[in-house]
């Protein structure tokens, strides 16, 4: 099959190589089991992964993990090669024993490495499968699961925003972020948006954020205080971490929560002395990880709560761009240098 393949190290453009990889199939998923690191050759004594679907991707959805794998930055180490990309809409085609009743159904799903979603077909595991939702497209379906359910972790499960709340949102026209902007509107809570750039400023408007600041015009710490006060902040929903990450914590009020959900800015060591003396609450945030058995209650938690507000209009995948398979090594290139929003999908069927 048609593949987006990483051998070596080096950002998308550079390192992404188009080839005929072989199909996932069952034989293949015997040898393989389910982990942090995606799906992995399995030890003898380990079980392999049993609830899965071999799908037909129709679209993919674009992100940031994918360039951090190629690059090498990843948090957890991919081995190599495999096929990129990490979530996709698709046709079922064959399935494990625990998955037969999604066969020939459209399925939104993640699909982990080394049978990712840049490929013509791929594999997606349980409990993070589902049907796509009809109100969603084959384009916005890919640009929901993983962003709508880790930004409901962040905002919810972990970051425990509620109604009248200030809250605020780093990186807010990431595609992640702008889920983030639309769950804490939806809860009731009072949205601080900061973006780069008028444009990504009018986009989060767009999203309902009823305070946003462009933080390539002004200092974005001086605004917040400008517009709410000093120490104001109930909670900080951060992707970005880093340098923005570490000037934005003195914004919160005491007992505020700063939740760490993404690095899209890099990683600053955190001193103790920060929180224990304001009574602040730093928060860890990944989807999916560490759960264990409760990993599926958890996520069809988040899943039914983002698609009741789909269904009431009051959330919606931003897709704000679609690119063809063959340009998806390119596409990486305007999220990297900061220029995307919201979420890129690439169409993946009939690539070859």
């Amino acid at each position: 099959m048609k593949a987006w393949v990483v051998r070596e190290k080096g950002n998308p453009w550079e390192s992404f190589r188009l080839e005929d990889f072989p199909e996932p199939s069952h034989g293949a998923m015997e040898r393989l089991c389910l982990d942090l690191v995606g799906l992995r050759e399995r030890n003898d004594h380990e079980q392999p992964c049993r609830d899965y679907v071999l799908m037909r991707v129709l679209t993919a959805g674009l992100a940031w993990p994918d360039v951090t794998m190629a690059t090498g930055e990843y948090p957890i180490p991919i081995e190599r090669p495999y096929v990129s990309g990490q979530e996709a809409v698709g046709i079922v085609e064959e399935a494990s024993p625990s998955q037969q009743h999604l066969l020939g159904k459209r399925v939104v799903a993640f699909t982990p490495q080394p049978f990712g979603s840049f490929a013509e077909r791929c594999v997606a595991t349980a409990p993070t499968l589902y049907e796509c939702p009809e109100v969603f497209s084959d384009e916005e379906g890919a640009a929901f699961l993983i962003a709508s359910h880790t930004a409901y972790h962040a905002v919810h499960r972990r970051g425990g925003v509620k109604a009248g709340e200030t809250v605020l949102v780093l990186g807010a026209a990431g595609g992640v972020p702008s889920s983030a902007v639309q769950l804490c509107v939806a809860a009731g809570a009072r949205v601080i948006a900061i973006a780069g750039g008028p444009e990504k400023a009018a986009f989060c408007r767009s999203l309902g954020a009823q305070i946003v600041i462009d933080h390539h015009q002004e200092d974005f710490v001086e605004a917040v205080r400008r517009e709410v006060g000093p120490s104001a902040i109930d909670a900080i929903i951060d992707f970005v971490q880093g340098e923005p990450g570490a000037r934005a914590r003195p914004l919160l009020a005491v007992e505020g929560r700063h939740v760490m959900a993404g690095h899209a800015g890099g990683l600053l060591p955190v001193h103790p002395n920060e929180f224990y003396i304001q009574n602040w609450s730093l928060v860890g945030c990944c989807m999916g990880y560490g759960y264990g058995e409760e990993l599926p209650k958890i996520e069809q938690q988040a899943h039914d709560h983002i698609l009741r507000l789909a269904n009431e209009g009051r959330y919606r995948p931003s897709v704000t761009r679609v690119v063809g398979f063959d340009e998806i090594p390119e596409a990486f290139r305007e999220m990297v240098e900061r220029k995307a929003m919201g979420r890129l999908v690439a169409r993946i069927a009939n690539a070859s």
